[in-house]
């Protein structure tokens, strides 16, 4: 029942049971107008058997007549009271009268004043204070509480379609469809529920809303919802494994998978796997170089198939000399021979001249270099060479030193023995493979990745970072770049 409905029965009930009607022009809103009420006596005057004991019993006054959808009200109200809320409201203080009502515990009447308040007020905002305040003090128990929720929960609709900002706006949107719950709305709430994502809370709106049809619905989702979780968390969990023993290319290859799923699905990609992957794809060193720290010293290792010697700051050795071409010697290994592989080293034109043990070499012409050598660049600067075998004898690479720098550089063009110095063999090979930089450690070989034991003879996707140690030798790695 509105409010108009309920003061026009109030009035009715009161103008036939105490007698004539009020004045023409006096509000019919106010039980202050009605001369029953006008002339009770005021209060700890006796009346009755009351006057008569001397005692100031409670007088019991009909607030609220029956209507077809509202039994009878009466507020066990002492006068002081009732006499303040009437007249607050006849002076048009509708929230103050509905504070003084919910003191005293009639909530009913409270919330049709709240309600009648809040529709004059103008502005959404203040409309909704007036409302909260009022839901808040008034539980959805009875039909005017449930109703003074619903208008509460249609202001905050009305005010979140207005609302730029989408966090505010979600924050609106839930606080109405608490409101439409407790309203005993749960198809509305349900709603709303559904369109922010909160399922379980819909579903429950649902089911209280006898709303079978949606209920299945939204329950077909968690489940499909609960399924996917499940299998994030599967992947988690597998990614994680997987990083931690060293198996990187597989990670990654799991987090591809996962984030192209989604992305086919229309759907952002899960924060926590969104985050390894590109945690793992910065961590990635270039494809064909890296660098490698030990016991206090670093040595470089490349896969390019050619190595380049010159001043360029380009060349995979820089070697100062004013007088050295840019790229003046480079190096491979020449896999066409009949006899084998071997170890060639090329002049590119330099105009100061290449020499191999004394010996220049040819601009454009290989020459092999079978035995560890000095490689002259002119006559100011050389380049120590030491070639290397495969495990099964064949020339793979070598290690190389400018003579002005003791770093050491190993050059490995299809991978090979990870030599760190001349007298430094680590017993494992290093690989370029499609990108990844691979350690694979002999059989038997054990090893800690991050203080994490590897299984024996792991092979390991290197990342720039990883710390690994070989154990019962004393030699630390990591990856510096």
């Amino acid at each position: 029942m509105g409010i108009d409905e309920v003061r026009k029965v109030r009035s009715t009930d009161l103008r036939t049971s105490r007698g004539p009607a009020p004045a023409p022009g006096t509000p019919a809103s106010s039980l202050l107008a009605c001369p029953a009420v006008a002339s009770l006596p005021p209060a700890g005057s006796g009346s009755g058997s009351g006057s008569d004991s001397g005692e100031d019993g409670p007088s019991e006054l009909v607030l609220a007549s029956q209507s077809p959808r509202s039994l009878p009200r009466r507020a066990s109200l002492r006068r002081p009271e009732l006499r303040a809320a009437l007249a607050l409201e006849e002076a048009g203080e509708l929230q103050e009268a509905a504070r003084v009502l919910e003191h005293t515990g009639e909530h009913a009447q409270a919330a049709l004043l709240r309600m009648e308040h809040a529709r004059t007020v103008p502005d959404v905002g203040e409309r909704i204070d007036v409302l909260r305040e009022g839901c808040a003090r008034n539980p959805g128990d009875t039909e005017e509480g449930r109703a003074l929720h619903l208008e509460l929960g249609r202001a905050l609709l009305d005010r979140a379609i207005e609302e730029p900002d989408p966090s505010r706006r979600r924050a609106l949107e839930l606080e109405a469809a608490r409101g439409f719950e407790e309203a005993d709305e749960g198809g509305q709430a349900g709603e709303l529920y559904e369109r922010l994502g909160l399922l379980d809370r819909a579903a429950r709106a649902y089911e209280r809303a006898g709303e079978i049809v949606k209920l299945e619905l939204v329950l077909e989702v968690l489940e499909r919802h609960e399924q996917a979780e499940a299998e994030v968390v599967r992947i988690e969990a597998e990614v994680d494994r997987a990083l931690e023993d060293g198996r990187r290319r597989q990670a990654h290859v799991l987090l591809l998978e996962h984030a192209a799923t989604r992305e086919r699905l229309g759907t952002s990609s899960r924060p926590g796997l969104a985050r390894r992957l590109a945690a793992l794809e910065a961590a990635r060193p270039r494809p064909s170089r890296i660098e490698l720290q030990w016991n206090g010293r670093v040595t470089t290792i490349s896969g390019h198939p050619r190595f380049l010697i010159g001043r360029a700051p380009d060349a995979h050795l820089t070697v100062p000399g004013a007088r050295l071409s840019r790229h003046h010697v480079e190096l491979s290994v020449d896999a066409t021979d009949p006899d084998g592989p071997r170890l060639m080293a090329v002049d590119l034109g330099s105009k100061v001249g290449t020499f191999w043990d004394g010996e220049p070499l040819e601009p454009g012409e290989p020459v092999p270099l079978q035995t560890a050598g000095e490689l002259g660049l002119g006559a100011s600067a050389t380049v120590d060479v030491v070639p290397l075998r495969g495990h099964e004898g064949e020339p793979c690479g070598a290690l190389l030193r400018s003579g002005q720098r003791p770093a050491w550089h190993l050059f490995l063009p299809q991978g090979g023995p990870l030599v760190l110095a001349p007298e430094v063999r680590v017993p494992a090979r290093v690989l370029f493979d499609r990108g990844w930089v691979v350690l694979d450690l002999r059989s038997g070989v054990l090893a800690d990745l991050h203080r994490h034991r590897l299984p024996a003879g792991a092979v390991v996707e290197l990342l720039v970072g990883d710390r690994l140690s070989l154990v019962g030798v004393p030699l630390a790695l990591e990856v510096l770049s």
